[in-house]
């Protein structure tokens, strides 16, 4: 890399605007406005740290929205973001993705200047300057349609030693598991392109795949829209210096987060233990949520002696609404999304699974589909000879190994608790 001056940038990826959060049902009005905005916000706040900062320019990496065929009033709100980045002197640069390839229907509407979007024919380059000096070159691809299979990172040419040099790429680097493998291809790739910085969108989690030489980073999603996606979200601020240093910094743009916890009732013996628990389990959450919403889903787990009468209450009715209740006027509302009962009976398990007799022999027959050496597919063959297979059999399809397994230990624990009721 050639001698550079200092400058700033933004890299942000994954807003997917005006998407609804998932499997989610709020009936307060004020509180489904706050969730139905959210990611329009989180964008907002993208933008606020740009001029904020005063960075030269702005990186969008992919899937500005949830689908191909976007809404007006999300192309609209980016547009708006965008024009106010640029009337603050920030430039943009826009790649789509897998979400909203080219393909996709779009109102057409006019960018404002200073607003540069890739093409998706080729690998295009556009030169980022300030006051007639050049800081980097920017190189960048949108998907011409949904699914890209091929690796598009041969297709980086990076001109000449040139000035700092970053490419813009929506894709799977590493074959992440956990979603699906459009532009697939690999660290040592991107190595060999002589690049100086990447800026990677898809994967919705944060990570910093490589410091230096080049610096390759995923900034995740701006704002977290399930109980998949916990935790901080937002986007990278990147400043460097000029020698060509980079030193990139996380910066938290989401309005509203999401949390799981865990209550254990190991040591819990009354109902009032437990209340008072989820009540404290509620604030500490709001705490962490430094001022924002949050969404939580409670998972009650351990073995106890609340375990019995957890079973004659619904955990919906009778724990989650009334943690509910006090959280509508707050604009820092702990939402409790769902509380599930994963408890278990106090005894012995493994003990109770070695007695030769029905229970026995019942535990036993769970702890082999468990330990099969391909447990989710085991399961599903065992489910596909039950008669109501034919109802439900897309709704297996879309579960994961691990959904499979968390159904068999609820489906362990209520054998048990009705063969020991007997």
């Amino acid at each position: 890399m050639s001698e550079t001056v200092s400058f700033t940038f933004v890299h942000c990826a994954d807003l997917h605007l005006d998407s609804p959060f998932e499997g989610l049902q709020v009936v307060d009005s004020r509180m489904a406005a706050t969730l139905r905005d959210a990611t329009f916000k989180a964008f907002d706040q993208v933008i606020d740290l740009a001029i904020r900062e005063r960075a030269d320019f702005l990186l969008v990496a992919g899937d500005v929205y949830d689908g191909a065929d976007r809404s007006l009033r999300a192309q609209l709100k980016f547009r708006d973001g965008l024009r106010r980045a640029v009337e603050a002197g920030v430039q943009c640069y826009v790649a789509y993705g897998n979400h909203d390839p080219l393909s996709g229907w779009e109102a057409k509407l006019e960018m404002p200047p200073g607003v540069h979007i890739f093409g998706g024919e080729e690998v295009e380059q556009f030169t980022v300057r300030r006051e007639g000096v050049t800081l980097a070159q920017v190189y960048g691809i949108s998907y011409p349609v949904r699914e890209v299979r091929e690796n598009l990172v041969p297709r980086f040419k990076r001109q000449g030693k040139g000035p700092f040099a970053i490419g813009i790429l929506h894709g799977n680097v590493g074959g992440n598991p956990n979603h699906d493998n459009y532009a697939p291809c690999k660290v040592e790739n991107l190595v060999a392109s002589n690049m100086d910085y990447w800026a990677l969108g898809h994967i919705h989690a944060q990570q910093i795949m490589r410091e230096h030489d080049p610096c390759i980073i995923y900034p995740g999603n701006t704002q977290g829209r399930s109980v998949r996606e916990l935790g901080a979200r937002g986007c990278y601020l990147v400043r460097v210096d000029d020698i060509g240093r980079l030193t990139p910094r996380f910066v938290a743009t989401d309005v509203v987060r999401w949390f799981l916890q865990e209550v254990d009732i190991a040591d819990m013996t009354t109902w009032d233990d437990l209340l008072n628990l989820l009540s404290l389990t509620k604030e500490e959450v709001r705490a962490a949520a430094q001022g924002r919403a949050a969404i939580l889903r409670l998972h009650l787990t351990g073995r106890g002696e609340l375990h019995a009468q957890l079973r004659r209450v619904d955990p919906e009715r009778d724990l989650a609404l009334p943690l509910r209740e006090s959280e509508t006027e707050r604009p820092d509302f702990v939402w409790v999304e769902s509380l599930q009962n994963r408890t278990r009976p106090l005894i012995d398990i493994a003990k109770r699974r070695r007695e030769p007799d029905f229970l026995g022999d019942f535990l036993s027959a769970a702890e082999n589909l468990r330990t099969a050496e391909n447990p989710g597919a085991t399961l599903k063959e065992v489910l596909s000879g039950r008669p109501e297979h034919r109802l439900i059999a897309p709704q297996i399809d879309q579960l994961t190994d691990a959904d499979l397994l968390t159904f068999l230990t609820d489906a362990e624990t209520l054998g048990l608790d009705l063969l020991l009721e007997e």
